[in-house]
């Protein structure tokens, strides 16, 4: 019979600093979302999230797996699509017990708000982006497999300036905003919030967390992950229930096929 801690954050506005309530309650007392039939929901990404130990998870990660629950139950493809990346972005992030650092996302991030700037291509940096995203998805299958064998492993890590701390954020995000409408236009604005206090964390992970979810939010890695929905939210319910390993082949070729349209 533990204790459990729910923390809930109130934001008077964007860029007000949330307060946060503590309440304890029993584990027994939560009830888990039910699998509303949906490629994605949230019973299928809260379970994902379940592989993960999460007894020193920052408020704010936390805080966007809620909400990704969130837009899982949303029935637009979009908000689907934004729920199954972020979940393998975080998971990605915090598979290593070393953090490595965001120089993948980070550039990435950039690059594409240069290219609406200047009207050049993203599609040499979108291809590198899937890649990467591709190489979480196998390392989110070691960590499924074998959580240990992680334990002291070093996370990726690239060569930018400051690790990948230092990247467009609010260009980045005016962009996912614009792009998100109904009902999960104020969920995404809730995690532009959790996102913004990672981008200035001082610790690694969390800092590596934002970065991710902010670059697997903007449009074109949405539209990446809405061609291959079907085999990537396959992928995303397989980490509960078994044998992720041959889920993954299907979701990285489907994210392949997707690049070609």
């Amino acid at each position: 019979m533990l204790p459990i801690v729910l923390v809930l954050l109130v934001a008077t506005s964007a860029l007000a600093a949330p307060g946060v309530n503590l309440s304890i309650r029993n584990v027994n007392d939560v009830v888990p979302p039910k699998h509303n039939g949906g490629i994605v929901s949230a019973f299928l990404t809260n379970q994902a999230f379940e592989i993960v130990d999460g007894g020193d998870t920052a408020t704010y990660v936390l805080n966007l797996q809620q909400v990704i629950d969130d837009l899982a139950n949303q029935g637009d493809k979009s908000s689907q699509a934004l729920a199954a990346g972020q979940a393998i972005a975080i998971l990605g992030a915090l598979s290593t017990g070393i953090p490595g650092d965001a120089c993948a996302p980070a550039n990435f991030i950039n690059a594409y708000v240069s290219s609406l700037r200047s009207g050049n291509s993203v599609g040499p940096a979108l291809a590198k982006f899937v890649n990467v995203l591709k190489q979480n998805i196998d390392q989110i299958v070691q960590y499924a497999n074998n959580p240990n064998q992680l334990k002291n492993a070093v996370g990726p890590r690239g060569n930018c300036n400051g690790g990948g701390r230092n990247y467009q954020f609010e260009a980045a995000w005016d962009t996912i905003l614009s792009n998100a409408s109904g009902a999960s236009a104020g969920l995404v604005n809730e995690q532009y919030c959790a996102a913004k206090r990672l981008f200035t964390a001082f610790n690694a992970q969390n800092s590596n967390v934002g970065a991710y979810v902010t670059a697997v939010s903007l449009p074109p890695v949405n539209r990446i992950l809405q061609e291959a929905l079907g085999p990537v939210a396959k992928f995303v319910a397989s980490l509960s229930s078994g044998n992720p390993a041959a889920a993954a082949a299907g979701a990285k070729n489907a994210l392949d096929n997707a690049l070609r349209y």
